[in-house]
């Protein structure tokens, strides 16, 4: 008994360094598998990122086709006045070179309405104010009259003006009245439609 406990006080610093050693290592072990835990929380958090990267590129990547695939589309729509804001002014300007063009004879009146959303009643809804943006199908009533006119006249006044008009439209009423041995009045509706999302202009009442 007595050797042993010689030995041991021999062995008491060994043992105790022995103690410690185990001490810390149980502690790295802890703290390695503890950061080896947080690592791999990390790694599933930036792999879900990555995987959510993934699906926005290949949503933008699809969307970028099918803008490159409609591209041309929508041009030749912009140029043909459907889509964006349309030049206003142009139409009556275009609408008075036709008119010229075909030397009738009498006077015209014109007048552009503001522009309205498509299904809107122009008598039960007020005028689009300038600062209100419009967006989705647009309407635009363009309004011209004439005197000591002929019906034939009318047609051929519209005709020509379909071919010029950059914009599309519809002849959409045309009344004649008080005839009389020089002609008729004519009182005519084109209705030309657009999309835009930009802040439609004022009316324009032309002489």
């Amino acid at each position: 008994m007595n050797d042993w406990k010689a030995v041991l006080v021999l062995a008491k610093r060994s043992l105790v360094i022995l103690g410690l050693t185990c001490i810390v290592s149980a502690a790295v072990v802890f703290g390695l598998q503890h950061f080896a835990g947080g690592l791999r929380i990390a790694l599933m958090q930036m792999q879900a990122a990555v995987q959510g990267q993934q699906t926005q590129l290949e949503t933008r990547q699809e969307e970028l086709r099918n803008v490159r695939a409609n591209i041309s589309r929508f041009e030749t729509l912009r140029k043909q006045g459907l889509v964006g804001v349309p030049d206003r002014a142009l139409w009556v300007e275009q609408l008075q070179s036709s008119y010229q063009r075909l030397g009738l004879t009498g006077t015209v009146t014109m007048e552009l309405s503001a522009a309205r959303p498509l299904g809107a009643n122009a008598q039960a809804v007020a005028p689009v104010q300038p600062t209100e943006p419009i967006t989705g199908p647009v309407v635009h009533d363009l309004q011209f009259g004439m005197r000591d006119a002929l019906e034939a006249e009318v047609l051929a006044l519209v005709n020509d003006f379909r071919a010029q008009a950059n914009g599309r439209f519809r002849l959409n009423a045309c009344k004649f009245h008080n005839p009389i041995s020089t002609g008729l009045s004519a009182q005519c509706q084109l209705r030309f439609f657009s999309i835009s999302s930009e802040t439609p202009p004022a009316p324009m009442p032309t002489p």
